[in-house]
């Protein structure tokens, strides 16, 4: 008679997974690609094939009528790399990122560090605040003129009535202050949204951290410093990245506020601006457009924001880590 066999001695189950038919179809044996499909046709067809055009006409000499394309290769890249007129508006583009970061992580951080305390008008004050964020920048653009105005302003009535005569200028006129001004209206544009990541951050600091640093000794300054802006390194990055690469693109602004050629004379051109104006031949560079140069201008912008980005986001990225 055979031996019986105890329950260790039966072979184990063995698991068989199903292999696919080799006929099968790629979205039956992943169903995520039909959720994913929409996503990629609409960023392939809105971002990638725009881009890899205007990497392609970059290298014609194209006023943007007409089929007729000579390839010049990289002249476009070359005349512009050479052109006192780019390094001007590069010049003015990075002023203008100066300013807006110093403003937005001093002023902003000071406004977010106030409105996180909690009152009844705290969300009054925030929704007040963010509002030229959300605002047309055409309509900003025109109030702001208006304001300016050396006669109908309200700025120079308003430094008069208070004594300060010697302080009114005609704000748009002036090679000196014009772009300070745009700088100035910039910054208040922006800075809605500098307050809000900030704010974002804040509420992620634990109350005990602070709590327990008091009760240490430490005043609102070292608690600030060592806790609270530390803490803080994320919201820090996300404001850096973005105001980099906004001041850089700037354009609708600035160009309601000075015009296609960056009035006066040319004292507040800036890239974005100058890249419309030579693709539709509203610059002073040319009556006419050259659009394969402008396209050039782009790429060149293009290439710069995101090698400058990357290293951005390294050295931030890095700099959280050790604060963390």
């Amino acid at each position: 008679m055979p031996a019986h066999r105890t329950a260790q001695d039966r072979p184990l189950p063995i698991a068989i997974t199903p292999i696919a038919a080799p006929g099968k179809r790629l979205t039956q044996r992943a169903p995520w690609l039909w959720f994913v499909l929409p996503a990629l046709l609409a960023y392939g067809g809105l971002f990638l094939y725009p881009t890899a055009r205007a990497f392609y006409l970059s290298v014609f000499d194209w006023s943007g009528v007409g089929s007729t394309k000579n390839l010049i290769w990289f002249e476009n890249f070359t005349t512009l790399l050479r052109a006192e007129r780019f390094w001007r508006a590069s010049w003015h583009s990075a002023q203008l990122f100066g300013f807006i970061f110093i403003f937005q992580n001093t002023v902003s951080l000071g406004l977010a560090l106030m409105l996180n305390r909690r009152t009844r008008m705290t969300h009054v004050y925030r929704t007040v605040i963010f509002l030229p964020v959300i605002m047309s920048a055409v309509a900003t653009g025109v109030v702001w003129i208006l304001m300016l105005d050396p006669i109908i302003g309200v700025i120079n009535p308003v430094l008069r009535d208070i004594g300060l005569t010697s302080w009114q200028r005609e704000w748009q006129a002036d090679t000196a202050l014009a772009l300070p001004t745009i700088m100035v209206v910039q910054a208040w544009q922006w800075n809605g949204m500098a307050v809000v990541l900030y704010l974002a951050g804040l509420q992620n600091v634990p109350d005990d951290l602070k709590e327990a640093a008091k009760i240490d000794g430490a005043n609102a300054f070292r608690v600030f410093r060592d806790i609270v802006f530390p803490m803080l390194a994320p919201a820090f990055t996300i404001v850096t990245i973005l105001a980099f690469i906004l001041t850089f693109r700037a354009f609708d602004l600035p160009y309601v506020l000075a015009g296609p050629q960056g009035a006066p004379d040319g004292a507040t051109i800036l890239l974005g601006v100058q890249i419309y104006g030579d693709a539709f031949g509203t610059s002073s560079f040319s009556s006419s457009p050259r659009l394969s140069y402008a396209i050039a201008e782009g790429v060149t912008l293009f290439l710069f924001l995101a090698g400058v980005s990357g290293l951005l986001i390294k050295a931030l990225g890095r700099r959280e880590e050790a604060l963390h």
